[in-house]
């Protein structure tokens, strides 16, 4: 029998300096660590652990080998009156959208659409963190990043592209509506997690080293993940590879491992701003209704709001792990 992982509750209010003291700890800069422990909490908040604390140790742990430069100074051009360029300067995208995100907003006001296209990033987590800080500015907001090749597609045996996730987000006064998913059957993150339980993973999430179907999670994660719907996601993936790497953001199968060596990925982030009311000034509103009466009619909650939540059970050793500065 198993015996229970020990766990202490922890108020988000206090993860979040726990999150910066760590990242500041490992060589990130104070702001890095800022953007970092808002958006580690955020994830939290939205219930996605699996790219919450738990995913800021890979962030750590980057830092202090040297694939992710703790000091970025993320630089920002208007090369068009609709288009942001950010240079991330290998640092995390969460910094870069910082400093590119005031540029995103006052374009897309003014045009009715803009794209903000990065580069030179840290795989950028959980993509819900830059559409719903877009969407909270009363923007329709569509989010693409790509990864180190860790999927399989169109036939292959080994991993070609990312698991590429897509985010999407909806303005409302009562907050975003929001959706967040990868490209590969299910996140990296979640196998990973698996493999470290030492359980097993459906049929058709993975494929081994030898390239054959594997519901060992270790074995997937020495292989290859493979796309939900087959082509159908493998054609996703590559769209979102494509729009991802627009400015220069190194291809997955390109890129450098986001969890050993001292090389940065490199990688892309695509955020696509729209300005409903250039449109239609009651967008918001004649959304909102049908998505409410969708729910009622017909039990389709898109983009649900859940209450967010204020504390998690945090597993001690994770804690520790962030506590040891």
């Amino acid at each position: 029998m198993t015996s229970p992982v020990a766990s202490r509750q922890v108020s988000l209010a206090d993860l979040e300096p726990l999150c910066a003291r760590a990242v500041r700890a490992a060589g990130g800069s104070p702001e890095m660590a800022a953007t970092l422990a808002t958006a580690t909490v955020g994830a939290e908040r939205r219930g996605k652990s699996a790219v919450g604390a738990a995913h800021l140790v890979d962030y750590l742990d980057a830092l202090r080998d040297g694939r992710l430069h703790g000091g970025a100074r993320p630089r920002v051009e208007r090369p068009r009156a609709a288009a942001v360029r950010v240079d991330a300067d290998r640092g995390t995208a969460q910094l870069a959208y910082d400093h590119g995100a005031g540029h995103l907003v006052e374009a897309a006001r003014h045009c009715g659409v803009a794209v903000l296209s990065m580069h030179s990033a840290f795989p950028a987590g959980e993509l819900a963190f830059y559409a719903s800080r877009t969407a909270q500015q009363g923007l329709v907001a569509l989010v693409c990043g790509n990864s180190p090749a860790l999927m399989a597609a169109y036939g292959s045996r080994q991993a070609v592209t990312g698991t590429n996730p897509l985010a999407f987000a909806l303005p409302h006064s009562s907050g975003p509506r929001v959706f967040d998913q990868a490209s590969s059957a299910t996140a990296w993150v979640r196998v990973r997690e698996a493999a470290q339980r030492g359980e097993p993973i459906p049929p058709g999430w993975g494929l081994g080293p030898d390239g054959e179907p594997t519901t060992d999670a270790s074995a997937a994660l020495a292989g290859a993940l493979l796309p939900f719907g087959g082509a159908k996601g493998a054609n996703i993936a590559m769209m979102i590879e494509m729009l991802a790497t627009m400015s220069g953001g190194t291809f997955s199968l390109d890129a450098a491992p986001f969890d050993s060596g001292s090389t940065s990925p490199s990688l892309g982030l695509f955020i696509a701003a729209i300005d409903p009311t250039a449109f239609d000034p009651r967008y918001e509103e004649r959304i909102e209704e049908h998505l409410t009466r969708l729910a009622a009619e017909h039990g389709v909650d898109v983009g649900r709001r859940k209450a967010p939540l204020t504390e998690i059970d945090l597993p001690e050793d994770l804690y520790q792990r962030l506590a040891a500065v």
